[in-house]
C-alpha cells in the first residue's frame, strides 16, 4: 500500500488536519498492536472478547503514526488519533479507496464450501504469467478481505481474494469493498443457516456479489445449483460452468481416483479437451477445477496451459490433503464443515478406501441454527450408508448422529489420545482415515496425534 496519513485520513473523515499528514507515508494498517511499527496506521477494532482501544496507546508508543479509534481515549488527547463512527467500515472504506488506486484486476471468489481451493487454484494457475495477490488463507470477511487487500503493493496484475458470509446483509458490506472486475461463485449449500435462514437466502446472498461487478466485469457462476443459478440470472447473464452437465461450454469431471489420493481429471473449454492431475479427488474438485478452467480460459490461458499448471498446485493444509504412510493414508480436511462438504468428503474417502478399511473421525457441523439437528441425523444416515469400519465422533451432536446411524459402529471420544486408544483397538494396519469437522472443533488435532504415531514421531510406527 501506497498512500500517505493525508489521503487515510481525507477518506475515512473526509478532510484532513493532523500535523505533517501530507508527508508522512502510511508504511503499514495494523490490527494488532504487538506488530505495528514506525508508519504504521493502528485500527482499534472491537470483538467479542477484545477491544483494540485497550492497545492504542502501546501503538503510539511503538511508532504508530496514527491509530483510528471510535471512542474519546483521554490519554491520547494530544497524539495523532482519526476518530470515526465505526474502525471495522473504516477499515473497509480505506481498502476500496486503495482498490481504485490500484492497477490490479480483481477476481472475488464465494461460494458455500471450496472458495479458498478455488483461490488457490486459480491464483496458482494466472501466477504462470501474471503478477498475483490473494487473501492469506481465508481472510475474508469484514477484517480480513480489507486488511488482505492492504497489504498488496497495488503494482500487481490481479488480486484473488475470496469473499466470506454467514449473516443477511455480508455481501452487501464485501462487495462495495471489493468491487470485482471477475466474480465466481462455484457453489452453494446448507452452510451458515443459523445466519442466513434458509437454502434460498443463501443462494440470493451469494448472487448479490454480482451487484458489485465492475460495469464491464463478467460473472461466473456453476449452472449445477438451481436456486443458485436462478438467483444469478435474476441479475446478470452469467457464464456458465459444470461438473455435471458434460455439455456445457466449461466443464469437469473426475476420471480416475489415484491409490495415493490424488486424482485424474479432465477439463473442458469449447470443443477442446484436456487431463490434469489434482492432489486430491472428488466431485467437488471437478466443480472447482471447472470453476478455474472458466475463469483462466476467459483470462486468454490455453486449456493444456491450464492443466499443465494445475498438476503443480499444492493445496492448503487441512482442505482435504491427503498423507500417504506406507499403507495408511490419512486425508486432513479438519479446517471446517458444513453438511454439503462432509457428505462430498465422505463419498471422495470411500472411493480412496477402496478395499481398504475406512475410518471416518468427525465432528459437529455448526452454524446450521435450527437445521442442526435434521443435518446431523442425515449425517448419520450418510455413515451407515457407507458403513466405515468405525466411526469416532466429536460434539454436541453425537446423539443426533447415533440415532440414524443404523448400527454402524459410532464411538464418542472428547479428547485425541481417547481416539488413538480406540483405533488401536481395531488393530488396523491399512485403513484411510477421514478427519473432518467445524472449525471450532479443531479435529486438526486428533489427525496430528495419529500422524505422529503413523510416522514414527511419538516413538511407534504403524504404517
Amino acid at each position: 500500500m501506497k498512500i500517505t496519513l493525508c489521503e487515510l485520513e481525507k477518506q475515512l473523515k473526509g478532510g484532513s488536519d493532523l500535523p505533517c499528514a501530507t508527508d508522512i507515508e502510511v508504511t503499514a494498517v495494523r490490527i494488532d498492536s504487538r506488530l505495528v511499527q514506525k508508519g504504521d496506521v493502528f485500527f482499534c477494532i472491537e470483538g467479542s472478547n477484545y477491544d483494540g482501544h485497550n492497545f492504542a496507546e502501546a501503538a503510539i508508543n511503538a511508532g504508530a503514526a496514527a491509530v483510528v479509534v471510535s471512542k474519546h481515549l483521554q490519554n491520547l488527547d494530544d497524539k495523532p488519533v482519526i476518530m470515526v463512527k465505526n474502525t471495522i467500515e473504516a477499515l473497509g472504506k480505506l481498502a476500496a479507496y486503495w482498490r481504485t488506486k490500484s492497477k490490479a484486476k480483481m477476481i472475488a471468489v464465494t461460494g458455500s464450501a471450496g472458495k479458498t481451493t478455488v483461490k488457490e487454484m486459480l491464483a496458482h494457475v494466472i501466477a504462470e504469467k501474471n503478477t498475483v495477490h490473494k487473501n492469506f488463507m481465508n481472510l475474508n470477511n469484514q477484517i480480513g478481505l480489507p486488511m488482505s487487500m492492504l497489504e498488496a503493493t497495488g503494482e500487481e496484475d490481479f488480486w484473488v481474494m475470496e469473499l466470506g458470509i454467514s449473516l443477511l446483509g455480508d455481501m452487501e458490506e464485501l462487495g462495495p469493498v471489493a468491487r470485482p472486475d471477475m466474480a465466481i461463485i462455484h457453489n452453494i449449500g446448507p452452510a451458515h443457516l443459523e445466519g442466513l435462514g434458509s437454502m434460498e437466502n443463501v443462494a440470493t446472498s451469494k448472487a448479490s456479489l454480482f451487484k458489485y461487478l465492475q460495469p464491464d466485469g463478467t460473472g461466473l457462476c456453476c449452472k449445477d445449483h438451481a436456486l443458485l443459478w436462478d438467483a444469478a440470472i435474476d441479475l446478470i447473464e452469467p457464464v456458465p460452468f459444470s461438473s455435471q452437465d458434460k455439455n456445457a461450454f466449461y466443464y469437469s469431471e473426475l476420471l480416475e481416483t489415484l491409490p495415493d489420493g490424488t486424482g485424474r481429471f479432465l477439463i473442458k473449454a469449447g470443443d477442446e479437451t484436456a487431463e490434469t492431475i489434482l492432489p486430491t479427488c472428488g466431485s467437488h474438485f471437478a466443480e472447482n477445477a471447472a470453476a478455474v478452467t472458466c475463469a483462466a480460459s476467459i483470462l486468454g490461458f490455453k486449456l493444456q496451459e491450464i492443466a499443465d499448471r494445475l498438476k503443480t498446485i499444492q493445496l492448503p493444509k487441512q482442505r482435504f490433503h491427503c498423507h500417504a504412510y506406507g499403507k495408511w493414508i490419512l486425508i486432513d480436511d479438519s479446517y471446517n464443515a458444513n453438511p454439503l462438504s462432509m457428505d462430498k468428503a465422505i463419498d471422495t474417502a470411500k472411493i480412496i478406501a477402496g478395499e481398504r478399511s475406512l475410518i471416518l473421525v468427525l465432528g459437529d457441523m455448526l452454524e446450521l441454527g435450527t437445521d442442526a439437528t435434521r443435518a446431523h441425523r442425515e449425517l448419520g444416515k450418510k455413515i451407515a450408508a457407507i458403513d466405515p469400519a468405525a466411526t469416532f465422533y466429536f460434539g454436541e451432536h453425537y446423539e443426533d448422529v447415533a440415532s440414524s446411524t443404523n448400527g454402524s459402529t459410532l464411538v464418542p471420544v472428547n479428547k485425541p489420545s481417547e481416539f488413538l486408544t480406540g483405533i488401536h483397538e481395531l488393530g488396523l494396519n491399512n485403513a484411510v482415515v477421514l478427519f473432518k469437522g467445524s472449525r471450532s472443533c479443531r479435529m486438526e488435532n486428533y489427525f496430528q496425534a495419529l500422524n505422529n504415531e503413523v510416522t514414527g514421531e511419538t516413538g511407534g510406527n504403524k504404517a
